[in-house]
């Protein structure tokens, strides 16, 4: 929401290597461990992650009181939206693989009751279908490990996130909350035990509820008065700027997203992602540069910089270390 526009300093919990922790008080023990993040103004969270917010604002609450909480379209995760999210995962890792052997699915909610069992049977699972997938463009299985892992352990550590928001067992939160909701979402957020809860509905639909302009004009006017008294000017709005491709690593990189995603242009700007990549996409992308390049490079290198411009200085830098430990 571009928060940090507007002089809120921002910082993303939930990074990589995400917890294991299986339930969501567990769960959020684990990210506050990890980080010991200072009290914040107030936790923004989206859609399924609504309870681990609540989680979170216990452990940061102290003398100041409860930690306010930002909800945009918050739900609750049952059986159906884990078992929903598997079959989206199964189709991505599978991709367009032609006639790729396609092994039984899951019974996820048969396995809920045993999430630890669930968990190691969903990586097992998707490991298979990425290299039966795999097989079937010709790569075999000593081309294929390290990517597998890459790409199988995003989903997995996705997977074991909806896993723990699943098992909520925690208190009502206590602070001051806002809802932000598109439009044809349940206003009905009584199973978070809220007291103190304002709604704030806006003429958008879910995926640009991030991005809406009174969306995040309303979680502006939630924060400024939580922080009376504290300077929130906008410092302006910064602009995207799109500039031709500048380098060799760009230009080679850019032919080769036109090749795997099969698009005409490709931009120093623009996202692996939003053009229309895949897990099994990104998998034939990092297979590709990694023969043209000769480096360890990985599936979560691309996940973690998407931007063509940001993943070319990546593999800059990979080339540069493996060319200075050549020479030692």
């Amino acid at each position: 929401m571009h928060l940090d526009r507007s002089g809120f300093d921002c910082q993303d919990l939930l990074t990589s290597p995400m917890p294991t922790a299986l339930t969501t008080p567990a769960y959020a023990n684990e990210l506050f461990a990890r980080q010991r993040p200072d009290r914040p103004v107030a936790l923004v969270a989206y859609c399924a992650a609504a309870p681990l917010a609540v989680a979170m604002a216990a452990l940061l609450a102290g003398p100041a009181g409860p930690v306010p909480i930002v909800l945009l379209d918050p739900q609750q995760t049952p059986p159906s939206e884990i078992l929903h999210e598997y079959h989206e995962v199964v189709r991505q890792v599978e991709g367009r693989a032609p006639n790729v052997e396609r092994p039984q699915l899951l019974d996820i909610e048969g396995l809920l009751a045993t999430p630890e069992t669930l968990v190691k049977r969903i990586g097992e699972d998707l490991r298979l279908r990425a290299r039966l997938a795999l097989a079937a463009f010709g790569f075999g299985d000593a081309d294929v490990s390290g990517p597998v892992e890459g790409v199988v352990g995003v989903y997995v550590e996705w997977l074991t996130f909806l896993v723990a928001a699943h098992h909520d067992e925690q208190p009502a939160p206590r602070g001051p909350i806002l809802q932000v909701i598109s439009q044809g979402h349940p206003a009905d957020a009584g199973w978070l035990g809220a007291t103190d809860l304002r709604t704030v509905r806006v003429s958008c639909d879910r995926p640009e509820l991030a991005a809406d302009a009174e969306a995040r004009a309303a979680v502006l006017d939630f924060l400024h008065g939580i922080t009376a008294g504290v300077s929130t000017e906008t410092k302006g709005e910064e602009q995207n700027v799109q500039a031709d491709l500048v380098t060799e690593t760009e230009l080679a990189l850019a032919r080769m997203w036109a090749d795997v995603l099969g698009v005409d242009v490709v931009g120093r700007g623009d996202n692996f992602f939003d053009l229309g990549g895949d897990s099994m996409l990104a998998t034939r992308l990092v297979l590709s540069a990694r023969r043209a390049w000769n480096v360890d490079f990985s599936v979560r290198v691309l996940v973690d910089s998407p931007v063509l411009k940001d993943l070319a200085d990546r593999i800059d830098v990979l080339v540069g270390a493996a060319t200075t430990g050549s020479r030692r």
